[in-house]
């Protein structure tokens, strides 16, 4: 898994079931990808009407459900172990991240064992590539009394290539150096209270905001994080921008009154598609901005990122459609109606293909290279609210 604390590794087993299906067993000893919990307090808010409403009350944040980027963590683990069980990646090879995704039916409890039901496969059309892709079904065995064991709660995709390491260290010098001059919105960020984001610790703030422009962030990283760097690594982790792009949806939604503060951190879709390597000492910028207004590859450059265990490489890597090929570029997602906060979506209404005006596209960029995109749909998800088509 590409994990060097024990305690990092979510996976319990994996079997071949025939063809390219696998089932991968989990245990899920803790409820977060990162540490959470704790109060929003009024006193604790950043002043800025782009970040919270400014008369948010107090409110306690839970942990009774599983965050859904722990479960984007365990599909990412699952495709790293059966690349090297059952198709022959030689340990040592870094791997290339290409798109993680996941979506909930249900909520998930939290503390429980999974069973990811899986296709693994080769990409078609390069033969002398590993590029591979997994497709997963989560059934989640519940011990609450009441609710059935073993029940399909949503499904997560990975999509990856496993790169020999004398190529990926050649991708990794031609693309260490981000074009552009620096952004002054740098230097006047502004550090958030963990609380506002449902955390208990300063380290797992992953943004700061821009003080001069709303709808942008400053990507702030802690070397020393026993989630994001359990291991040492040349760029910044695939995972740690998926949980930036998280924590910048949620600020968003709540700030728009599309969820409320305490749930900031809840999300029901989210497909994060990575275009280039970010180098660690350079600054990173997230914006976002309603998911209607771009299509998913919008103004991304076409690529992938790349992390021993996940991250993504520069254009010009080759790599299959659906893994940052110049060709691949996703429908646009269609522009949303605005709703009361809280107020379910109609299944299937037109116009609404991702509940509402959660649906949130963001995009991480560093100089004037596109790091990675998101499309995310935050709030609680329930099955009378499954919708078709690409996740937003």
């Amino acid at each position: 898994m590409h994990k060097s604390a024990t305690a990092e590794v979510l996976l319990t087993d994996a079997q071949h079931l025939g063809g390219d299906r696998y089932a991968v067993a989990a245990r899920w000893h803790r409820d977060r990808f990162i540490e959470g919990g704790g109060l929003v307090d009024r006193d604790d808010l950043v002043d800025s009407d782009a970040l919270v409403d400014s008369d948010a009350l107090a409110v306690p944040l839970d942990g009774r459900t599983l965050d859904p980027v722990l479960l984007a963590e365990t599909a990412r683990q699952a495709a790293i172990h059966l690349s090297h069980r059952f198709h022959d990646i030689p340990l040592g090879h870094p791997f290339v991240l290409g798109e993680i995704s996941v979506e909930l039916d249900e909520t998930l409890p939290a503390l429980t064992d999974a069973v990811l039901e899986t296709h693994c496969r080769r990409a078609a059309g390069h033969p002398r590539r590993a590029c591979l892709e997994l497709d997963a079904t989560v059934r989640a065995t519940v011990r609450a009394a009441g609710r059935e064991a073993g029940r399909a709660a949503g499904r997560a995709r990975v999509r990856w290539e496993a790169m020999e390491p004398r190529r990926y260290a050649l991708l990794r010098t031609r693309g260490a150096t981000a074009s552009g001059p620096a952004d002054p919105g740098v230097d006047g960020a502004v550090a958030l209270s963990p609380a506002l984001l449902g955390l208990r610790q300063d380290r797992d703030v992953l943004l700061a905001a821009d003080a001069g422009r709303s709808g942008r962030w400053w990507l702030r990283l802690d070397p020393g994080h026993p989630v994001l760097f359990d291991h040492p690594s040349d760029h910044i982790p695939g995972m740690a921008l998926v949980e930036a792009f998280r924590q910048a949806a949620g600020l968003t939604a709540v700030a728009r009154g599309a969820v409320a503060p305490d749930r900031v951190r809840d999300v029901s879709a989210l497909t994060v598609e990575f275009t280039s390597f970010g180098e660690p000492d350079l600054p990173v910028a997230i914006t976002v901005e309603p998911a209607g207004t771009a299509g998913a590859g919008g103004a991304a450059e076409a690529g992938a990122t790349a992390e021993p265990g996940g991250t993504a490489g520069p254009r010009g890597t080759g790599a299959p459609r659906g893994m940052g090929a110049p060709e691949d570029v996703a429908e646009p997602v269609r522009a949303t109606e605005p709703r009361e906060p809280g107020k379910p979506t109609e299944p299937g209404k037109p116009g609404e293909p991702c509940g509402g005006p959660a649906a949130l596209l963001l995009t991480a960029t560093q100089g004037d290279r596109t790091l990675a995109q998101a499309r995310i749909r935050c709030g609680t998800t329930g099955r009378a609210r499954r919708r078709t088509g690409i996740a937003c």
